[in-house]
C-alpha cells in the first residue's frame, strides 16, 4: 500500500463509488497510477465495473480549477487536510483586505508548492503565512513579514524557509516585482479609518505626488504614506486624523512622519502642511499654488 505524501501512514481505503484510495488519517486522495480507476455501473452479479480513466466521476481532472481538487465546483469534495490548510490560508489573508482574485491566488500557490513536495512537515501555520506572505509580494503588494506572521505567532525561520523555496519554485520572479503604491496607501489608511472618503482622498494625494515623486531624486522613507495620510488630512481640512493619531495607529515615530512630509513639502516649495489646506490636489507642486 503506497504511503500517504501528507502525514505518511499506510491507512488508506478504497471508495468504490468515488474510485478513490482515501487517506484514513488526513482524507487525501492516493493517486497510485496516472490512470484511476473509475466505477460506471453495476454488473448483474452486483459488483463493480471499472474501466480506465476517460474524465468520469473518481478521475483525475485537469485544465482550469483542477488544483483545488475541485470536480463539481463543491469545496465539500476537497480532501480534509487540502481543505484545512486553505482555510488556515483564507485566514491569515483575511487581515489584509483581499481580492477574491488574490484568494483564488492564494489557492493556486498552495496547491502548486504542495504537489511538488515543498511543504514537507511544515505546519498548516508556517505554510499559510508562507503562501500569503509570497502572494502579496507577487502582487506588488508586500506587508512586512512580522504582520503576517501576527495571526499565529509562528517562527520566522520556518516562515523564510518556505518563502525561499517558493520562490525558487517561480523562478525569483518576485525579486522583480515593483511594488503597488495605491495597496500600500491602502494597507497604511485601513489601519487608521474605515473611512472610504478619506481612503479616496488619500489615493488622490498619493497620485499627485507620485507624479512629482517620479521626476526628482526623492527616497521614500518608510514614513512616506504616513506621511501622505498627514498631508491629506490639511489638503481636505479635516479634523482628524491628526498625526498623532496617524503616528500611533501605523506604529511610526510622529517626528519620522514630520521629517518625511516636510522632505515632501520641499520638493513643491513648501515648509508646512499648513500652505496646503484647501488647496485643489491636481493642482499641488504647481508654480503659485
Amino acid at each position: 500500500m503506497k504511503k500517504c505524501e501528507e502525514c505518511g501512514t499506510a491507512n488508506s481505503t478504497f471508495d468504490e463509488e468515488m474510485g478513490e484510495h482515501i487517506c484514513n488519517e488526513c482524507g487525501l486522495i492516493l493517486i497510485e497510477e496516472i490512470f484511476e480507476q473509475t466505477i460506471l455501473s453495476m454488473g448483474k452479479d452486483g459488483q463493480s465495473i471499472r474501466s480506465a480513466d476517460k474524465g468520469y466521476l473518481g478521475s483525475v481532472i485537469s485544465g482550469e480549477g483542477s488544483y483545488k481538487f475541485n470536480r463539481f465546483g463543491k469545496s465539500s469534495i476537497i480532501p480534509k487536510n487540502i481543505s484545512q490548510a486553505l482555510s488556515h490560508c483564507r485566514i491569515v489573508l483575511a487581515n489584509f483586505s483581499p481580492s477574491s482574485s488574490l484568494k483564488e491566488r492564494v489557492d493556486k500557490i498552495y496547491m502548486e508548492a504542495y504537489r511538488k513536495g515543498i511543504f514537507g512537515k511544515f505546519s498548516y501555520e508556517d505554510r499559510a503565512t508562507a503562501v500569503v506572505f509570497y502572494a502579496l509580494k507577487e502582487r506588488g503588494t508586500p506587508i512586512p513579514m512580522k504582520e503576517v506572521m501576527r495571526e499565529f505567532q509562528v517562527n520566522p525561520k520556518r516562515v523564510r524557509k518556505i518563502v525561499r523555496k517558493l520562490n525558487s519554485l517561480y523562478r525569483n520572479q518576485i525579486n522583480y516585482t515593483e511594488v503597488n503604491p495605491a495597496y500600500q496607501l491602502e494597507y497604511h489608511v485601513l489601519q487608521i479609518t474605515k473611512d472610504r472618503n478619506y481612503l479616496k482622498q488619500c489615493l488622490d494625494v498619493l497620485a499627485r505626488f507620485e507624479n512629482i515623486v517620479s521626476n526628482s531624486n526623492f527616497t521614500k522613507g518608510k514614513c512616506y504614506y504616513a506621511s501622505i495620510c498627514w498631508i491629506t488630512t490639511n489638503v481636505f481640512e479635516r479634523r482628524e486624523p491628526s498625526r498623532k493619531d496617524i503616528s500611533k495607529l501605523c506604529s511610526f515615530d510622529e517626528k519620522n512622519i514630520y521629517q518625511q512630509t516636510k522632505s515632501l513639502l520641499a520638493l513643491i516649495g513648501k515648509t508646512s502642511v499648513k500652505q496646503l489646506r484647501g488647496k485643489d490636489v491636481n493642482k499641488i507642486g504647481e508654480t503659485n499654488v
